[in-house]
């Protein structure tokens, strides 16, 4: 894993930059930063000169909850949409838009400085911009129109603003070093491996008394741990493309329409062959010799040994002139003209083409087998019937919209629409099961418009094929649970945590006594009938011992003549107790420490500490205004 880090940190600059500026600033920041109000209600923020306008911020942040909703619907089933907090990612997105302002003003106090050369180059060079590896100016405007920007200008500000930035972060990213005795550190620690034994001592919640009073004591000093959830009772309509097919009527005349459409467009193949003449000069002369040609064919000679004879086409000559079977509209329009009026085996006049001049033969004729029209009922039936549905179910999702939007309840819709109302629920947030499953449902149920404004939802999409509206019933705010309700549950939680400060301190005697010799491993293991489990020659990545465990071992010191011991907390509560018995760290390690690798790693993380140094001193003298 480490060695992934390293590999990950010691990227170049210069790509970040190529695909950030692009990319990430939209994503991260947004771009408004050269508007300036002078009303503080327009206002988010002011760094030194440089105002953020609310809109700039708005934008951002409406590009960064896309962002996150994005990542988050990858959980699947288990997103839910309430689980970005507004206020938290509104005031980071202002923070990073602050950051932004700051490190700007610190590169032109160092007079860094961006060439029109330099700007022409990147945007040159960006693929996003390119067709068919060239830069496109056509291309260029839809893409930056793309990202909302106003103009090419405002775009060449932009990326000039991000290589400054770059400039600025590279003077100390790039700058920074790694000593041969901090390569050989890190090359030892990566390398360490480790030889331990591991026992457990179990927690005993059995034997944990716990009082009325202490339950009592719990529930008063905790009350809003004990609400009893948010929920609702939901309304729903719903509209689905497949409802609609039982209604679909098929026309015959229609029917029949659309079979002769359908067999019409089988293709006839017809097999060529011909004898090209090439047209240099006289044309003329081309098309008396070729007539001459015909006229020997039509006394008897040979085509395909005349084509291998005398045909420039050297790709067909040596086959006779074949040309395999052809359909319309793939070959030269006079040439196929010529063809399709043909006879099987049949030789056309001269005919001039962009290539030259043909003889044409037709050598097979291949007819397509025409269905009969019950043959293909079934499929004309169901792509005539898709066709009225597709229609239908656009104007009754319209017709759905609508009605919601104007109603008060979903009564009318209902009827209108000759659907049934679904009651739902109690719900949480989480949802529930079939269509509350769906986090678009809850996410719109849960809306302030929605649960608090008691409107009708609009319309929301949750598949290709089925659409609905969601209505709050009822709504059951968070109630305080009474004691009688939580005594069993409190109790436990109380039994839990008492154990588990009983394992831990009891863990921690014997972890002293061991130290002090008081007692022996043995009479330990005996202690607690069970077995020391030993670990050998563990590197901080091995897959044999659970991470938490490795982890915590990783952290102990070194043993000199006699092991050392300490004890960490399992997530169920019960404790390991660690015998840490030697560390050992392989004699190549100070060979692999010559490796670019770790040296690469140290100055990269050098460089961001540097960096971030930086930025933390830039902002602090900076006069940054929060409105």
């Amino acid at each position: 894993m480490m060695l992934q880090n390293m590999r990950d940190k010691a990227q170049s600059w210069v790509a970040k930059v190529i695909v950030g500026v692009i990319v990430l600033v939209f994503a991260m920041t947004g771009w408004e930063s050269i508007s300036r109000f002078t009303s503080n209600d327009q206002k988010a923020a002011e760094v030194n000169d440089t105002v953020i306008s609310n809109a700039e911020l708005e934008q951002a942040v409406s590009l960064q909850r896309r962002q996150l909703t994005q990542q988050l619907q990858q959980l699947g089933d288990q997103f839910d949409p309430n689980m970005i907090d507004e206020q938290l990612l509104r005031d980071s997105v202002l923070q990073g838009l602050i950051q932004r302002a700051v490190l700007l003003d610190g590169a032109r106090d160092a007079n860094l400085r961006i060439s029109e050369q330099m700007v022409d180059q990147m945007l040159l060079n960006t693929p996003d911009f390119q067709v068919n590896g060239q830069f496109d100016a056509n291309r260029f405007d839809v893409v930056i129109r793309n990202m909302g920007m106003s103009s090419r200008m405002a775009f060449r500000d932009l990326v000039r603003q991000e290589l400054m930035l770059a400039q600025l972060r590279n003077a100390y990213q790039a700058t920074s070093f790694a000593t041969p005795a901090e390569r050989q550190t890190l090359a030892r620690l990566e390398n360490q491996s480790r030889d331990f034994a591991v026992i457990e001592l179990d927690t005993d919640a059995a034997s944990i008394e716990v009082g009325e009073a202490e339950v009592e004591q719990y529930y008063d000093d905790n009350q809003p741990d004990f609400l009893s959830p948010e929920q609702v009772v939901l309304e729903t309509l719903t509209l689905s493309r497949s409802d609609f097919f039982d209604d679909a009527e098929v026309d015959e005349a229609a029917l029949e329409s659309l079979y002769h459409r359908e067999v019409g467009n089988l293709a006839e193949q017809r097999r060529a062959s011909h004898i090209l003449f090439e047209v240099d000069g006289d044309e003329a002369a081309v098309v008396e010799e070729a007539a001459a040609i015909k006229a020997r064919i039509d006394a008897g000679e040979d085509f395909a040994a005349l084509a291998k004879e005398l045909s420039a086409d050297a790709g067909t000559s040596s086959n006779g002139g074949d040309l395999g079977y052809i359909e319309h509209d793939s070959f030269d329009p006079a040439f196929e003209d010529a063809l399709f009026a043909l006879q099987e085996n049949q030789v056309s006049e001269p005919v001039r083409s962009r290539f030259g001049v043909h003889l044409v033969k037709l050598t097979d004729l291949q007819s397509p087998e025409v269905p009969s029209l019950e043959s293909m009922r079934p499929t004309l039936e169901q792509e005539l019937k898709a066709e009225q549905v597709e229609r239908r179910f656009v104007e009754a999702s319209r017709e759905l919209a609508n009605l919601a939007y104007e109603s008060e309840d979903l009564a009318e819709a209902a009827r209108v629409l000759e659907v049934e109302i679904e009651t739902h629920g109690p719900l949480e947030r989480s949802g529930g099961e079939g269509l509350t499953a769906n986090p678009r449902v809850m996410a719109a149920a849960f809306a302030e418009d929605v649960l608090l404004d008691r409107r009708n939802s609009q319309l929301i999409e949750l598949d290709a094929d089925t659409v609905a509206v969601v209505r709050v019933k009822e709504h059951l705010e968070p109630k305080q649970r009474p004691l009688d309700e939580v005594r069993a549950e409190i109790a436990d939680l109380l039994q839990f945590r008492k154990s588990t400060e009983q394992a831990d301190e009891q863990a921690q005697q014997w972890v002293t006594q061991l130290e002090q010799g008081e007692l022996d491993s043995q009479a330990l293991a005996a202690e607690l009938g069970g077995e020391w489990q030993v670990y050998e020659a563990m590197g901080r990545s091995d897959q044999d011992v659970p991470q938490a465990l490795l982890r915590n071992v990783f952290t102990m010191p070194k043993p000199d003549s006699a092991p050392v011991y300490g004890h960490f907390r399992q997530p169920d509560g019960s404790q390991w107790i660690v015998e840490l018995r030697g560390v050992a760290i392989p004699e190549e390690a100070q060979a692999e420490a010559e490796s670019p690798m770790y040296g690469d790693y140290i100055a990269g993380q050098t460089g961001e500490q540097d960096f971030a140094g930086v930025q933390q001193l830039l902002q602090e003298q900076a006069d940054i205004e929060r409105f």
